[in-house]
């Protein structure tokens, strides 16, 4: 007897919690702000998830991949978000929980329920969640977590330099007159940039010639260990969505001459 827990019914069931946590779909909206979308999630959207999360329960192959494809593209329009560029942990965790949504969606269980040619005592009979992966998937996965982490420096932006604001003289609450920008580096979370400094040899008139401006590295290890996982988490589910469909048991010939040709 299959526990309750791998049946289809319990996975696309625990696939609705997590469309509920992360919002339907973000794909269809605009991720503008740090924290949780809430504005993403509608009735309408919901509606939707929900019937085809049922329809996947009643064996449709087509709701299943719609829902795998909506899922995909929900994970890619997070992962370039302005929420993730802000650094914010948040967009990470709910890229977890795509990976989760994406992984039921693969599940052994719900994958046979949405295949006809298994014989119905399949159904019942205990099965794993998902196939072992090859030991290979993790380290390259890491590999590729990095090499895109450092392929993406080329990606450049503009901020502002915080205490580095000039207030009107003649008015120090007035409206400011300059500000200072340094460019970041990184995609999808910027990790490198620069700490600009202004030297002045004391006493000396203020000229061009006499300023020394520069400019010191710096290298945020949190965002650095935030990109590197959201490339790796990236491309550890991208191997996992092209391998897992070579893995797919064919039907037992006893099985195949039970459904009319």
């Amino acid at each position: 007897m299959t526990p309750f827990w791998r049946r289809p019914g319990a996975l696309m069931s625990a696939y609705f919690v997590l469309v509920l946590a992360t919002g339907p779909w973000s794909a269809q909206s605009t991720l503008l702000t740090v924290r949780h979308p809430a504005g993403a999630i509608t009735l309408p959207a919901i509606a939707i998830a929900a019937f085809l999360a049922w329809r996947v329960t009643r064996g449709s192959r087509v709701a299943r991949g719609t829902l795998v494809l909506w899922t995909v593209a929900g994970f890619a329009a997070l992962f370039r978000s302005p929420a993730m560029h802000s650094g914010s942990l948040v967009p990470f965790w709910l890229l977890v929980a795509y990976t989760g949504q994406i992984a039921l969606l693969l599940s052994e269980p719900v994958y046979n329920r949405t295949r006809k040619e298994w014989a119905e005592e399949r159904l019942t009979q205990p099965t794993r969640l998902w196939p072992a992966p090859p030991a290979w998937m993790l380290p390259t996965a890491l590999a590729a977590g990095a090499l895109l982490a450092l392929a993406t420096l080329g990606s450049m932006s503009f901020k502002p330099v915080p205490g580095c604001q000039a207030p009107g003289y003649l008015a120090p609450h007035s409206a400011r007159l300059a500000s200072c920008y340094t460019l970041i580096q990184g995609y999808p979370v910027p990790y490198l940039t620069a700490l600009p400094s202004l030297s002045l040899t004391r006493g000396s008139k203020v000229t061009a010639s006499n300023l020394d401006l520069f400019a010191n590295a710096v290298i945020s290890k949190g965002a650095l260990v935030e990109d590197l996982a959201a490339w790796t988490l990236a491309s550890a589910t991208g191997l996992f969505v092209i391998w897992i469909p070579r893995r797919r048991p064919e039907p037992s010939s006893a099985t195949a001459q039970a459904v009319p040709a």
